[in-house]
C-alpha cells in the first residue's frame, strides 16, 4: 500500500501524467456538465466513470487532488446551486476509493463491484444525503428515500459501464504505450 501512494504522488511530478490528468478534469466538467436534475437533491450522470479512469489511472494522492479539480472546476462551469465544499469532499473521496481497489491492480469485475458499492452507499447515500440535508434544511430521512432508490436501481447498470469504460481506457492506454 505505501508503495502504491508513493506511486501515485510521483505521478504528480509526471508531466505526461498531469496532462492525461487535466484532459480527465475537463472531460469530467463536461459529462457533469450534462448532468439531468430530476430534484434538487437528485442528479443523473455520468461523470463516476472519470473518476474511476482517475482512481485506476493516478491513484490515491493524485487522484484526490484532481477530485478536488473537477468538482471545482465543474461547479465554475454550471453552478447548480450554493457551492457546498462537502460535495467536493465527496468527489476526492469517490477518486481514493476507486483508488484503492484499482490502482496498480489487475482490473477485475469483483473490485470494480466492490469500489462502486462502496462509493454508492458510503459516498453517494450517506455523506452526500447529509450534504443535501444541510444545504437544503430538509430531514435526512427524507432525502435518504429516493436517493436510496435511484443508487440501488442505477448500481448495476453503473457497474457495467464503468467496467466497459476501464477496459477501454486500459486498451488505449497500452496501445499509446506500444507507440512510444
Amino acid at each position: 500500500m505505501q508503495n502504491r501512494i508513493k506511486s501515485s504522488a510521483g505521478e504528480l511530478k509526471n508531466t505526461r501524467s498531469l496532462a492525461i490528468c487535466a484532459v480527465l478534469v475537463a472531460l469530467y466538467v463536461a459529462i457533469n456538465s450534462a448532468s439531468i436534475y430530476v430534484t434538487p437533491s437528485l442528479k443523473l450522470t455520468f461523470s463516476y466513470l472519470v473518476l474511476g479512469i482517475l482512481g485506476y489511472k493516478f491513484g490515491i494522492v493524485t487522484g484526490f487532488f484532481a477530485g478536488f479539480a473537477c468538482d471545482l472546476i465543474a461547479y465554475v462551469v454550471r453552478p447548480a446551486g450554493p457551492l457546498h465544499l462537502g460535495f467536493t469532499l465527496s468527489t476526492m473521496l469517490t477518486v481514493v476509493i476507486f483508488a484503492l481497489f484499482l490502482y496498480r491492480r489487475e482490473l477485475k469485475l469483483w473490485r470494480i463491484i466492490l469500489s462502486r458499492t462502496l462509493i454508492n452507499l458510503l459516498i453517494n447515500i450517506a455523506l452526500n444525503t447529509y450534504w443535501l440535508s444541510n444545504l437544503y434544511g430538509k430531514a435526512y430521512v427524507v432525502l435518504l428515500f429516493e436517493r436510496v432508490i435511484k443508487n440501488i436501481a442505477l448500481l448495476p447498470v453503473e457497474i457495467a459501464l464503468l467496467w466497459f469504460v476501464l477496459k477501454a481506457f486500459e486498451k488505449i492506454m497500452t496501445s499509446i504505450d506500444d507507440m512510444r
